[in-house]
Parts: C-alpha cells; structure tokens; sequence
C-alpha cells in the first residue's frame, strides 16, 4: 500500500484501490456501476467507506489484507432442523461470519447477551420457545432491540409473514432458502 493513510476508516479511490489490489480506475467502474457504495465529496471525488469496502470484498470473495483487523459479523441461527442449521453454519463460517447455533428460542436466549449477534437468523415454527415468541422478546428488549432479525420458514402463508413483521422481524425468507439469496440480505443488513 502506498504512504498515504485514510482519514479514520474512509477511503479514497487509490488508497482503496491499493487495499483491494486493483487499478483505481477498477474502483471507479465498481462505484459508477453501483456495485460498490461510495459518496462523492464537493469537489467531485468519490470516497468509500472502510466497512463497505471490506463487505464488498467479502461478498465477491476477495481476500482482506492480513494485517488489517476486519470486524467479523456475529450471526446467531436458530432452528430445530439439525441438518439445516449446521449446513447453514458451515456456509456462513467460510462467509467470514461468526457463527453461535441454537435449536430452539430458550437456547437462543441464553446464547443473546453472551454471544451478543448483529443478525439472527430464526426459524418460526420450533419446540418449548416458537420464532415469534423469540422475535417479540428479542424486539421488547432495550439490550436486543436493534438485532437485524431474518425469518427462515417452512410456513411462510400471509398469516405468518404478516405476524412476523408484527414483531419486527426485518426479511422473511421461505425454505428451501437459495443461500446467495439468504448472503445477499444479510450483507444488505450489515
């Protein structure tokens, strides 16, 4: 990388063209296609942000700079279908994601201030404690409100998709889910 350091963690088009090992004009094309977010600066020079960098390069499997310290997501996935939540884990883990399991709503609420998430991935329809119960008492607590909630269902009728924005959950998502499609909103949530 050259000499030139970001101001905090915001990037001009060389430094993150340096950061990424790409030509800044590779940057700029990345930027004007809207595949990269950036914002422009009065004087017309595009600057991007070091988190939507590094989730840009992440997303297009680019390797991160070993010495920098990326801050790796936390994603707790709730669901009873033992099979499902460890494939689910396995995929999200080489995603770069942190990654705590729980097979039902009683172990999931033991794992919240513990593992302390930035997104859950819940289930509806689980033994002792259902998804709903889950996503209303994660909504109802000052500590877990802002938790990004995505709902990975095998019952997704109108009744439940409705309820479940009712307690605040931010993306349903039906089973069998693509996990591209599951990447793509959890990388539009972080």
């Amino acid at each position: 990388m050259n000499n030139k350091k970001p101001m905090k963690d915001i990037f001009s088009t060389y430094y993150a063209a340096d950061y990424c090992g790409v030509s800044f004009m590779t940057i700029k094309r990345w930027i004007l296609a809207e595949k990269l977010e950036a914002h422009k600066t009065p004087g017309g020079h595009y600057r991007i942000t070091k988190q939507n960098l590094q989730t840009f390069m992440l997303k297009n499997k680019m390797p991160i700079p070993e010495d920098d310290n990326i801050i790796n997501k936390k994603i707790l996935l709730v669901d009873d279908d033992d099979d499902l939540r460890k494939s689910l884990e396995k995929y999200l883990k080489r995603q770069h994601f942190e990654v705590a399991t729980a097979s039902d709503g009683y172990e999931a609420c033991l794992l919240l201030n513990k593992f302390a998430p930035d997104i859950a991935i819940i289930d509806l329809v689980m033994p002792n404690m259902d998804g709903f119960r889950l996503c209303k008492l994660i909504k109802e607590n000052s500590e877990t409100r802002k938790l990004k909630l995505i709902v990975l269902t095998g019952y997704a009728n109108e009744e439940n998709i409705k309820r479940a924005y009712e307690y605040g959950v931010d993306k349903v998502l039906s089973k069998p889910v693509k996990v591209d499609n599951l990447l793509d909103f959890i990388y539009s949530m972080i």
